[in-house]
């Protein structure tokens, strides 16, 4: 089996022929406050939990870990938008390891956002707990009838918010008719290390900066290393791969073989 150091160069030769300009950052969020030194055992502890990372989150969409021991551990995750393929994931995710340097060089905690995915780490342990609002990106375009369409993005993200917060993928996507030719088309999504209740509450403080920075927008992202939303009035994500799976159909009735009642007896439903 190839070692991780091996993994993370073909990944990284590779990113020059997969990536498009779709998987380059967005946004790098850096603190500036912990720094580690070059050639350091955090370093290496870092690189190898990317390289890690970046390999086994597209299965699955999702993974995290840590690398090292205190006080060099390093704790990470990185996560696919729900809509994407595996190997877009893939894609996505094969500049990782040249942008968290490139982005945040030197810093021990970082997050490194994408159009389909991101990364997260830091030496602090993070999971379960949620942060807010890190990146806000709006259209310039203005919606015709705003108080129609501000209820109508009002109720879709809500509906999202409790679909994505009760699914094991953390994640829902749908749409509502605005206008007779318009629909208004959204995507909600949390890390999968967030508890139910933390991924609601993480949404809804998400959604609560669009008056803020995006009243009257015809489309807004707002994002953070624990949540991200998105918006707009046309379709932008996969409709076919966000559709939620079917539940599970119920195991078929066990047929059970029952004596004969005795002479003299109804059966049951039977007449006397």
């Amino acid at each position: 089996m190839p070692s991780l150091l091996v993994c993370s160069l073909i990944l990284t030769m590779s990113s020059l022929f997969l990536r498009s300009a779709a998987d380059d950052p967005l946004h790098s969020k850096c603190n500036n406050d912990r720094n580690y030194t070059n050639n350091s055992t955090y370093q290496a502890n870092l690189g190898r939990l990317i390289s890690s990372l970046s390999l086994s989150a597209p299965a699955t969409g999702f993974a995290n870990g840590t690398a090292g021991e205190v006080p060099d551990r390093v704790y990470g995750l990185a996560i696919c938008r729900g809509d994407v393929s595996d190997t877009r994931c893939r894609e996505c995710l094969a500049g990782v390891p040249r942008d968290a340097a490139a982005g945040c060089p030197g810093n021990k905690a970082a997050t490194v956002f994408y159009e389909l995915c991101h990364l997260r780490y830091s030496d602090q342990d993070f999971f379960g707990s949620s942060t807010g609002a890190e990146y806000l990106k709006w259209n310039r375009g203005n919606v015709s009838d705003v108080p129609t369409f501000d209820r109508l993005l009002g109720e879709l993200l809500d509906n999202l918010t409790i679909r994505a917060a009760s699914s094991e993928r953390r994640f829902a996507a749908g749409s509502v008719d605005f206008t007779n030719y318009e629909k208004v088309y959204a995507l909600v999504q949390c890390t999968r290390d967030l508890a139910a209740e933390r991924c609601d509450v993480c949404l809804r403080n998400e959604i609560n900066y669009i008056p803020e920075c995006c009243e009257a927008k015809k489309g807004a992202r707002v994002i953070g290393g624990s949540c991200y939303l998105r918006y707009e009035v046309y379709p932008f994500f996969n409709i076919s791969a966000a559709t939620d799976p079917p539940p599970p159909r119920p195991p078929p009735p066990v047929l059970r073989h029952t004596s004969p009642p005795p002479a003299g007896t109804p059966a049951a439903g039977g007449k006397g």
